[in-house]
């Protein structure tokens, strides 16, 4: 799907459903009508040109939005501070809690839970370095690898018994992070 501003906000969601995310930084809930794109940027005051190219690239890895992101580089730069708060108020406290949890209901004992627990803990150490050089906007790549690692440790190496649906809700929040932080890491490479 391509966004334009002239896109039903609602058609995204559906379509797309993780943008609900990306639509939080920008202060926009759910409950969102029937509105254009256009419509809902205008009431808010949100830089529609903006908005579309952030959707647009968290949507598709191929749409390049890079003359827009430094033409917007206020925007941008705002963005990736909201997106940085994100990660570190919600979606990796998510992960973490859905992990430990997981692992709490874990009964088997040879299960590698607990490694890739620890693995995820060093793809935060990552993240957070990256989130410390805020006034730089670091992009994230190793990052990117390393949650590609653990979603393959997730789908091939996982052993033992376990509670399939934390198993799922932990793998899928990875998947929403790793998504994530590639929006991140194109924003900030189009600032470069």
């Amino acid at each position: 799907m391509i966004v334009t501003k002239d896109t039903k906000l609602h058609d995204v969601v559906i379509s797309e459903p993780a943008i609900i995310a990306v639509l939080s930084r920008f202060d926009i809930t759910l409950g969102i009508g029937d509105n254009t794109v256009r419509r809902i940027c205008d009431e808010r005051g949100i830089n529609s040109s903006f908005f579309v190219a952030t959707l647009n690239a968290f949507i598709d890895d191929e749409y390049s939005g890079n003359d827009i992101f430094l033409a917007h580089k206020k925007e941008s730069e705002a963005f990736l501070h909201r997106t940085g708060n994100y990660y570190l108020r919600f979606l990796i406290p998510n992960v973490e809690q859905h992990f430990n949890l997981l692992i709490r209901r874990n009964t088997a004992v040879n299960s590698n839970l607990e490694l890739m627990r620890n693995f995820f803990g060093e793809v935060k150490t990552d993240i957070l370095a990256a989130l410390s050089c805020e006034s730089q906007f670091t992009p994230c790549n190793a990052v990117e690898e390393k949650l590609d690692d653990l979603i393959s440790m997730f789908v091939i190496h996982l052993s033992g018994n376990y509670d399939v649906n934390l198993c799922q809700a932990v793998l899928f929040a990875i998947i929403g992070l790793k998504k994530d932080i590639n929006l991140y890491n194109r924003i900030c490479k189009s600032l470069e």
